[in-house]
């Protein structure tokens, strides 16, 4: 059952649940977060979501957060915390929120705690052979839609089937690239995760070699399991 832990209370005083996913680039956060989000009624947000919405409102914060990123530097964690903070309080989280790979390191997840503690982290785990595979097919448009010429190809070659955009291979889903970032989240990811099972975060971990469908119900029976929460269309 749905307990309040340090969980930020919201209008009327009521706790909501709060959701990390975690894993490798390439496990299928993106994916699987947008199934999660559809099945179970609750907006998943990642650091990125959070400093775009932040851009959109032309705030001062927002020219503090720009000068430090047009200089090369990431956004500062307690500036990325103070916003996750803020956006959970909104009305589309009554039914809880799922954060997608936040907190990155132990820096954020110090300043995470400081201000709230999530109900479940869950890890989404493959090899890195794996993950080089998987991205190494990945295609995106520029609204951030992920397919993989693979496991998920789009239904016309080269476009969207969301919005009809273009789809495009970055960069850095080149293998070198991946490596690197796979490397980092070694070093500075998975000692999170360990930091949150000392502290008492309930931690569950998943295999996501499998499909989606199949890691997509995994993922739903955890939360449910884990949260007393079930699917609000019965999937």
């Amino acid at each position: 059952m749905l307990q309040c832990t340090l969980s930020l209370i919201i209008h009327d005083n009521v706790c909501i649940m709060i959701v990390l996913l975690l894993g490798p680039q390439g496990a299928g956060k993106g994916t699987q977060g947008a199934i999660l989000s559809e099945r179970l009624g609750m907006p998943v947000l990642g650091a990125g979501d959070l400093l775009r919405e932040e851009a959109a409102t032309g705030s001062e914060l927002v020219k503090t957060i720009s000068a430090l990123i047009d200089k090369g530097n990431l956004a500062p964690p307690e500036v990325v915390t103070e916003l996750m903070a803020k956006r959970i309080q909104r009305s589309d989280a009554k039914n809880g929120i799922i954060l997608d790979g936040y907190p990155r390191d132990e820096t954020q997840l110090k300043m995470m705690l400081k201000r709230f503690t999530p109900d479940v982290a869950v890890i989404l785990y493959i090899d890195d052979d794996t993950a080089v595979r998987r991205l190494g097919g990945r295609w995106i448009c520029k609204n951030r839609h992920i397919f993989n010429a693979v496991s998920h190809p789009p239904k016309v070659a080269g476009i969207c089937d969301i919005d009809g955009l273009a789809i495009y291979q970055r960069e850095d889903d080149k293998e070198e690239y991946i490596r690197t970032r796979l490397s980092i989240y070694h070093k500075d990811t998975e000692p999170v995760i360990e930091a949150m099972e000392k502290v008492g975060v309930c931690v569950v971990k998943i295999d996501a070699s499998p499909d989606i469908e199949t890691v997509a119900v995994r993922l739903v029976e955890t939360i449910g399991k884990t949260c007393g929460v079930h699917p609000i269309n019965g999937k």
